[in-house]
C-alpha cells in the first residue's frame, strides 16, 4: 500500500503537505498501471515495490529491494518522461540486486556503472531515456564489473550526474539477513517473469539473460 489513501483522510496540521504527496505519489502508482499494456514484464517486477514518500538522506528517488523511496518535493518537477523514466529505472535497479551494501572502494563510479547497466536494458526494452540518463555507448555490451573498471580510465566522474541514488550510498542498504531475504525473493520474481514474457517484445532474451546473471 502506498500513502495516497491518506488524500481521504481529514485534514490536520501535521498533515499540510498529505494532499501535494498523494497526488504525486499517485502519479507514479499511475505511471506503474500503464505498464501493464505498454510493459508488462516491468510492471510485474514492480508489483512487491511500494511506493512511499522519502525522508532523510533522500534528495531524489532510491530503492532499498522492498520498496521505492520517493522524495516527492523533487518529483514534483519532474515531467512525465522523466518521472516514468526514473521509476522504472530504479525498479529494475532492485531486480539488479543494487541495494546491496556496495563492495567496491569508489561508491560514485559504483553507482555509475549500474546505472548504465541498467540503462542499457531498459533502452532494449523500448524505454524512454532521460535526457540526461547515464549511457556509456563504448560499454553497451559490458558487465558491471567492466563498466567499472572502464571507468577507472574517466577523466572526469563527478561530472556524470545520477537522478537517483543507491541505498548503499545513503545507509539505507538492508540488514545482511535481509538482502539474504529479498535476494531470495527476488529470484523467484524474476524467474516467474522471465518464465511468462521470455522471447516477447517486452523481454527480449538478451534482456533476461542479463536479469539472470545479475542473480
Amino acid at each position: 500500500m502506498t500513502r495516497t489513501t491518506e488524500a481521504l483522510e481529514p485534514m490536520s496540521s501535521s498533515k499540510t503537505h498529505t494532499p501535494c504527496r498523494a497526488k504525486i505519489l499517485g502519479q507514479w502508482e499511475e505511471d506503474r498501471r500503464a505498464w501493464r499494456i505498454q510493459h508488462p514484464a516491468t510492471a510485474r517486477l514492480a508489483e512487491g515495490l511500494p511506493i512511499e514518500q522519502a525522508l532523510g538522506e533522500v534528495k531524489t528517488a532510491t530503492t532499498d529491494g522492498a520498496r521505492l523511496l520517493v522524495n516527492t518535493d523533487w518529483s514534483a518537477g519532474l515531467d512525465t518522461t522523466t518521472r516514468r523514466f526514473v521509476q522504472a529505472h530504479l525498479v529494475w535497479h532492485a531486480a539488479a540486486g543494487d541495494y546491496r551494501p556496495i563492495q567496491q572502494h569508489d561508491e560514485h563510479r559504483w553507482h555509475l556503472a549500474c546505472d548504465h547497466a541498467v540503462n542499457a536494458q531498459l533502452l532494449l526494452l523500448g524505454f524512454p531515456l532521460a535526457d540526461d540518463a547515464i549511457l556509456f555507448p563504448a560499454c553497451i555490451a559490458r558487465s558491471v564489473f567492466e563498466v567499472y573498471a572502464w571507468l577507472a580510465d574517466h577523466p572526469w566522474p563527478e561530472a556524470e550526474y545520477s537522478l537517483d541514488r543507491l541505498a548503499g550510498q545513503i545507509d539505507l542498504s538492508p540488514s545482511a539477513d535481509k538482502v539474504k531475504y529479498l535476494d531470495h525473493a527476488w529470484r523467484q520474481r524474476i524467474h516467474n517473469v522471465v518464465r511468462d514474457y521470455l522471447g516477447t517484445s517486452c523481454l527480449p532474451n538478451a534482456v533476461a539473460a542479463w536479469l539472470l546473471t545479475r542473480r
